[in-house]
């Protein structure tokens, strides 16, 4: 299953996600029919299909997915020994928890996840700096700014150190760094940090990943709050154009998007207030 989970992951990582759809509904399919519905080969594509599922923007088809996986887990006892795959799992409940927008229900998920990886010897650094970076974004939302900043100002470290500087974790680390300095009210350092964010990603994913567009999303935000609506609308029709037809047209960044541009074509519309 390795294999089919590795090129549904690179086909999603390309933006290719009806291809990534087919690859993985094709394998979930074949060790269903061959091992039967409650394989623990499942649990790694259903996690997958999960999180292609969050991008696209069907957070039920995601969901379902996600618990799926968990019973199987828990159905063979993997989170007494392994635990890894049941952190990964709740790390993913917690985002798409996050992404409905409901923060207060993605916070204990988050932290259970971290606890469950914690738990484990030898967990793997990056994999647990993945789980904080997660619980910060939700912090921000939360509005407990101090404590994200410090989570994701260590994680970033961890990341450069590991990873190098250009790696797109980097990328999504600076953006969530970016999405503090918007919530705590300065516009203008999160429009700088973002825009850092925007360069890495750009060359990790290419300039047409959907990952892109939520960063630019994020900046028309910032132009809007400087009275820049000129460069807002141009980072929104940027966004936009990613991101019409790769995902659903529920998907929040491309309403988000939609609604704004269409606020910056009435005369006299007010930009957002930080926070």
């Amino acid at each position: 299953m390795t294999g089919s989970v590795a090129a549904a992951r690179a086909l999603r990582e390309a933006g290719d996600y009806p291809g990534a759809e087919a690859c993985l509904r094709r394998a979930i399919t074949g060790v269903e029919a061959g091992l039967g519905v409650d394989a623990p080969e499942l649990v790694v594509l259903l996690n997958e299909r999960g999180i292609l599922g969050k991008y696209r923007g069907d957070f039920d088809a995601a969901e379902r997915s996600y618990r799926r996986a968990l019973a199987i887990c828990e159905l063979h006892d993997a989170g007494a020994g392994s635990g890894g795959e049941v952190a990964a799992i709740l790390h993913n409940l917690g985002g798409l928890a996050h992404a409905r927008g409901d923060a207060r229900a993605a916070e204990p998920l988050a932290r259970r996840g971290i606890a469950v990886r914690e738990a484990r010897a030898g967990a793997d650094p990056l994999a647990l700096a993945a789980d904080r970076a997660a619980l910060a974004a939700i912090l921000i939302d939360l509005g407990h700014l101090a404590e994200a900043r410090a989570v994701l100002t260590a994680v970033l470290e961890t990341y450069q150190r590991a990873l190098g500087p250009d790696h797109h974790e980097v990328g999504v680390t600076l953006h969530n760094l970016g999405s503090l300095q918007y919530r705590d009210g300065d516009p203008a350092a999160a429009a700088d940090t973002l825009r850092r964010a925007l360069a890495v990603k750009q060359a990790a994913l290419g300039v047409r990943h959907p990952d892109v567009a939520i960063t630019l999303h994020n900046l028309a935000r910032c132009r809007r709050l400087l009275g820049d609506p000129a460069g807002a609308e141009e980072y929104l029709r940027a966004a936009i154009g990613i991101l019409d037809g790769a995902v659903t047209e529920a998907e929040p960044t491309l309403v988000s998007c939609r609604r704004q541009l269409d606020e910056l074509r009435r005369a006299g519309a007010p930009p957002p207030t930080a926070g």
